[in-house]
């Protein structure tokens, strides 16, 4: 659907839209019994807006409104994953659409960066940040110069970090671990796996191979490392794994992919090796990204609610730097289980 602008909104109440936006933000004094004020909610609930409108604090402290600029920054920080990422890509849209929803609350200034970026070092002094979201998998050391530099910092992402500082998560651990499950309760005995493993990079922030690992002892099943195969989170490197895996010998019944990325190139090799999914192979991902759905057999996976980790990630940024809190905060975002057509009982 297609977003609702304060034009719509002002066109349908007769009013302004610079009055429209200060009702909307709280930039105004409403007085009980307020008419215009109680027509422009109407109207964004009419027209779809309000579920954005309701997510600003009207009674954001004073102090913000007459603050100087805050430079907030969003901050990519894995080593394979980048802003062409589905995942990422779709969280840093929510996160910017979160951001824009302060707009006349709120005087910032909105800048992503890579790691990746060779004058990503000289950015993170030159530019001063006073906030920052962090995304994507990294190193406590990381976490640690971040926190030297940029006074207010929140991670969102599906793997916890527990390095003193705010996050929004949502459990990969258990996430995979429930994928397993799930192949189990199908009647998969040999399940096998795809995707990072601690083995080759060591990250603070990846516990989804722990808790593939911790599904199948809940189920009852062994480990077997000819069924894992190390992949970093891109299609071409799942590509790559999945026909290593076909040409290791024998094959698990089912594999649980660290991510839909990663899975789709899975997919895409099984089916140039002959392997029919699910007639000979179950696949589950994890991201429920938007690809996932449509491809053929479409994609069972964890779904991961990016509006939920951007609007949380946000809203404590804001908290921190208004209420200028000491303590890290942890915020926890359920995950959900999305059974398409990749996985059959056997």
């Amino acid at each position: 659907m297609a977003a609702v602008k304060l034009k719509s909104i002002a066109e349908e109440c007769g009013l302004s839209i610079s009055t429209v936006s200060r009702i909307l933000s709280g930039t105004t004094v409403r007085k009980p019994g307020d008419e215009t004020a109680a027509r422009v909610f109407e109207a964004a609930r009419k027209l779809g807006f309000i579920a954005r409108s309701e997510r600003v604090p009207l009674t954001v402290n004073a102090a913000l409104l007459n603050a100087e600029v805050c430079s907030i920054g969003c901050i990519l920080t894995s080593e394979h994953e980048t802003f062409i990422s589905p995942f990422f890509s779709r969280l840093l849209a929510c996160i910017q659409n979160e951001i824009a929803s302060y707009d006349g609350i709120l005087q910032y200034r909105f800048v992503v960066a890579n790691m990746k970026d060779p004058g990503f070092s000289r950015f993170l002094t030159a530019d001063r940040l006073d906030s920052a979201i962090i995304l994507g998998r990294t190193t406590r050391d990381n976490i640690e110069m971040f926190k030297k530099s940029i006074p207010n910092i929140v991670y969102a992402g599906v793997n916890q970090i527990n390095c003193g500082i705010d996050e929004v998560v949502c459990n990969g651990y258990e996430a995979a671990s429930t994928a397993v499950q799930y192949l189990a309760s199908l009647g998969h005995r040999e399940i096998g796996y795809i995707g990072p493993t601690q083995q080759k990079i060591q990250v603070a922030n990846e516990h989804r191979y722990e808790g593939f690992m911790k599904g199948l002892e809940q189920a009852g099943l062994s480990l077997n490392p000819s069924f894992i195969s190390e992949s970093i989170l891109t299609t071409a490197a799942g590509y790559e794994s999945a026909s290593m895996l076909v040409h290791a010998g024998s094959l698990p019944s089912a594999v649980f992919c660290a991510n839909d990325t990663v899975a789709l190139g899975a997919m895409r090799a099984f089916s140039d090796e002959g392997i029919r999914i699910p007639e000979d192979l179950s696949l589950v991902g994890f991201d429920n990204i938007e690809m996932a759905s449509y491809v053929k057999p479409a994609l069972t996976t964890i779904s991961i609610p990016s509006d939920a980790l951007a609007h949380f990630a946000v809203k404590i940024l804001i908290d921190k730097i208004e209420h200028k809190r000491n303590f890290p905060v942890t915020v926890q975002i359920p995950y959900e289980l999305i059974i398409r057509e990749s996985c059959r009982e056997v």
